[in-house]
């Protein structure tokens, strides 16, 4: 549906903001185009977003947020695209928000024109602060282009958090250094277990995944980001499986159980996208503090990949994001042979 025509002209070429939802197969033909665009002249590294991928991830929400996705177009072709995400359970007060314009369509006004329409949205839904990210540059890794940050910065958003994202090349794995990981780790480990799954987690360790998850965000790195935790149970845990099923993305654990309390106390997660045969993502590992010094981080990501290898062959390569200052597991990636592909930064803007 066409939801909104900006006021300003660009020359004598109105911009159209138009909100897509699924229904319009032409409209998500045209969002993927320009996804396509803007990944092969900013991060031509980054893996591919799939029509069928796209499609999903604007029709399936997760728990906890409102997405909506929109289509730009100047004279009737797409020239961008935006990506709001509105949290509905914490962080009641912020918008994650990503504006892409096409390479063709740039230093034109078209992002001003976008971040302006993007403020209304904003204040129309009562929130105060603004939350996005891009390229960035880190010691070791270069940044494609810088003009995204350029382009945060003139318009008062200031840094917030850096992030790195690191790709296993499977063809690469030094299969000795995995197995003297995993040697050392079983040493430091005795007295716990290790348990596998796909898809949904077992009843019988849903409260204990649940608690690790809700103190992700408590343990990571969070930089300047001031977010609220979400608030993590057994309901919101089934949701955000229920939800992954939808996307058609599978997903592969491993955790660590403890075996004198028989609680779960360590958990990693690879997931992999069924529409795109070649990539995987590494994506939560976290660790019960309580529970920390046994080398159980190390233990369940190196049998997760084992097992995770095991069952999807096609996959050449996994990806994954740390904060840049998580050294202990950004020390377990490298060491396992994740390589920087591209540094970014989260940013944050307070509304007047």
């Amino acid at each position: 549906m066409r939801l909104a025509q900006s006021r300003g002209t660009l020359g004598r070429m109105p911009l159209s903001i138009i909100q897509v939802d699924g229904s319009d197969k032409a409209a998500l033909d045209a969002l993927c185009q320009v996804t396509t665009q803007v990944r092969l002249s900013d991060v031509p590294r980054w893996r591919e977003t799939t029509p069928r991928m796209l499609e999903l991830q604007v029709v399936v929400p997760w728990p906890g947020l409102d997405l909506a996705y929109y289509l730009v177009e100047r004279d009737g072709e797409p020239v961008g695209r935006v990506a709001l995400e509105f949290p509905i359970e914490e962080n009641l007060d912020m918008i994650f928000a990503d504006l892409w314009v096409v390479p063709s369509a740039r230093r034109q006004g078209i992002g001003r024109e976008l971040f302006e329409w993007l403020r209304g949205i904003a204040e129309s839904r009562g929130r105060k602060r603004v939350l996005g990210s891009t390229l960035w540059e880190l010691p070791g890794i270069p940044a494609p282009n810088l003009a995204g940050a350029a382009f945060v910065e003139s318009h008062g958003f200031t840094p917030a958090l850096a992030n790195v994202t690191r790709r296993l090349e499977l063809s690469t794995v030094d299969e000795a250094v995995l197995a003297e990981m995993l040697s050392q780790a079983k040493e430091k480990s005795a007295g716990y277990r290790v348990v596998r799954w796909v898809g949904p987690a077992p009843e019988e360790y849903e409260k204990d995944i649940a608690y690790l998850d809700s103190r992700l965000m408590m343990d990571a790195p969070m930089g300047d980001l001031d977010l609220e935790p979400h608030k993590a149970d057994v309901a919101r845990l089934r949701e955000f499986a229920e939800s992954t099923a939808r996307r058609e993305r599978i997903a592969y654990h491993s955790a660590a159980v403890h075996e004198e309390s028989n609680r779960l106390v360590a958990w990693t997660t690879i997931t992999k996208e069924a529409s795109l045969a070649w990539n995987a993502f590494q994506q939560i590992t976290i660790v019960d503090p309580d529970h920390r010094g046994h080398r159980l981080g190390a233990l369940v990501k190196v049998e997760n990949l084992r097992f995770f290898r095991e069952s999807e062959p096609t996959v050449t390569a996994i990806d994954t994001f740390n904060a840049h200052s998580n050294s202990y597991m950004i020390q377990i990636n490298e060491q396992m042979g994740f390589r920087p592909l591209y540094a970014w930064q989260e940013w944050k803007l307070e509304l007047q």
